[in-house]
C-alpha cells in the first residue's frame, strides 16, 4: 500500500494568522483587541464557497449585485481592522451595526463586546441578512441580533448605543442615528466627501459630533429611505460610473468615453487632490469595470470631473496612477482641474487623515456657528459639516 500523500496546502487557521501578520506588518493593526478578534473569528466561515486563500486575502469580496452594480461585499480586512480601531470598543459595550453583509465584521464586534456587551446588526437585504444570520450561528455567535429592516431607522427598541458602525457608504447622517447614539458615544461611518468615502470617527458631545479620527476607504452604497446620493450606475462600454447624479451623467459620458482622448497633458497630481476636488463642488465621477460576482482582487477605478462649457461637455480623467490627465470633449472639466489642483498645492496638500470635521445637526434648529477661514463647508438633508484642515 503506498503512504498517503500529504497536503502543503495551509490550513484556514494558518492563513488566518498570516493575514493578521500581513496587516500588522503593513502598519495598519495597532490595536490588542482588535488583533485578537481577527484572530479569533473564522473569515472564511463568512464566505462558503471562497477559496481559503481568498478568504483571507487582503479583499474585498463581492457577494451580492443587482442589475450589473453590487449591493453587498466582505470588506477589506485593512479597514474592517482600521474602522475597528477608530471605534475604540470596550467590554461591555451596546453596539449597533448598519449592514450586515455576511456578518464577519459582527461576529468581530462581538468579540470586541464581550459576553457581557451587546451586538445588533441590520441589513435592508431579506437575503442578506438571512445569510448573515446562518454565518453567525454556524461560526458560534448566536448572541448577536440580526435584523432585516431599513438601516436609516435605526433600531430604537435597543437605543442606546455606545458605539454606531456604519459598513456601508452614506451621504448624510439620519437622525435616528445620532438620536440613538449615547451621549459622549461614537458613530464611525464611510462619509462620502464628494469623491470618496472617507472613514469618519464622531463623538457625540453637547448636541453635536466631532471628528476624532479619518482615513480614507471605500465602501458599498446605503440603500433605503435615505440612500446615499451618490448611486452606481452601468455605462454602454462596459463601465460602471458613480456620481451624484449618475443618471444623468450616464450618457454624456458614455458619448464622450466612446470619443477620442483630445490631449493628454503630463502633470504631478497626488492621490489626495481627489478629496479637495469634492470639497470645491466640481462635478466628480469614479469609473471602474462592471462588477463581477465575487470578484477577489480590488477593481481599479479612475476619477474624473465632468463640466459644460461654451465649447460642449467635457470630461477630464485621471489615469490610474495620477501623473497624467485625459480629457474628452471641451475644455472645461480641464480647466477646472487644474486650477483647483493649483489651489490644492497652495494648501501644502493636507492629508485627509489630518482633516478634522465637525457635523451639526441643522434639522433640529441648532443655530450653526458663523464660517471660519479654512473651513469648507457642506449642507446635506439633515446635517452640516464643517470641513477643517490642520495646516
Amino acid at each position: 500500500m503506498s503512504a498517503p500523500i500529504e497536503s502543503n496546502r495551509p490550513t484556514p487557521e494558518e492563513l488566518r494568522r498570516r493575514l493578521v501578520e500581513k496587516l500588522r506588518g503593513d502598519g495598519v493593526l495597532r490595536d490588542a483587541a482588535v488583533e485578537r478578534a481577527l484572530r479569533t473569528v473564522p473569515r472564511h466561515l463568512f464566505l462558503p464557497g471562497v477559496p481559503f486563500n481568498d478568504a483571507y486575502s487582503d479583499n474585498a469580496i463581492l457577494t451580492h449585485e443587482e442589475d450589473g452594480i453590487p449591493t453587498s461585499s466582505a470588506s477589506q480586512p485593512a479597514i474592517v481592522a482600521i474602522m475597528l480601531q477608530q471605534l475604540g470598543i470596550a467590554p461591555g459595550m451596546h453596539v449597533l451595526e448598519i449592514g450586515a453583509g455576511t456578518g464577519y465584521n459582527a461576529a468581530l464586534l462581538a468579540e470586541l463586546v464581550g459576553p457581557s456587551g451587546h451586538v445588533t446588526t441590520i441589513d435592508i437585504g431579506e437575503d442578506i441578512a438571512a445569510e448573515a444570520r446562518a454565518h453567525l450561528d454556524v461560526a458560534g455567535y448566536q448572541r448577536v441580533r440580526v435584523i432585516h429592516g431599513d438601516g436609516a431607522v435605526g433600531c430604537l427598541d435597543e437605543a442606546p448605543y455606545d458605539r454606531i458602525e456604519l459598513t456601508v457608504g452614506a451621504t448624510d447622517l439620519t437622525p435616528a442615528w445620532f438620536e440613538q447614539l449615547a451621549e459622549g458615544g461614537m458613530i464611525t461611518l464611510p462619509l462620502w466627501l464628494g469623491i470618496s468615502d472617507a472613514s469618519v470617527a464622531l463623538r457625540k458631545v453637547s448636541g453635536a459630533l466631532y471628528s476624532e479620527s479619518l482615513a480614507p476607504c471605500g465602501f458599498m452604497r446605503l440603500r433605503g429611505s435615505e440612500k446615499s446620493a451618490v448611486q452606481w450606475v452601468p455605462l454602454a462600454n462596459g463601465l460602471a460610473m458613480g456620481s451624484e447624479d449618475a443618471a444623468q451623467l450616464a450618457e454624456p459620458v458614455s458619448r464622450l468615453l466612446a470619443s477620442r482622448p483630445r490631449r493628454r497633458i503630463r502633470l504631478n497630481f497626488d492621490p489626495t487632490v481627489m478629496h479637495w476636488l469634492g470639497l470645491r463642488g466640481l462635478r466628480l465621477v469614479v469609473l471602474g469595470p462592471e462588477p463581477k460576482r465575487r470578484s477577489f482582487a480590488r477593481p481599479r477605478v479612475r476619477y474624473g470631473v465632468y463640466a459644460e462649457g461654451a465649447d460642449g461637455p467635457s470630461l477630464s480623467v485621471f489615469a490610474a496612477r495620477m501623473p497624467m490627465l485625459v480629457s474628452f470633449g471641451g475644455t472645461e472639466a480641464e480647466r477646472q482641474v487644474l486650477e483647483e489642483a493649483a489651489r490644492w498645492d497652495a494648501t501644502r496638500r493636507i492629508p485627509i487623515e489630518r482633516w478634522h470635521i465637525t457635523a451639526w445637526p441643522h434639522y433640529t434648529g441648532i443655530e450653526l456657528p458663523p464660517q471660519r477661514a479654512r473651513v469648507y463647508r457642506q449642507v446635506r438633508r439633515y446635517f452640516t459639516y464643517d470641513i477643517a484642515m490642520d495646516g
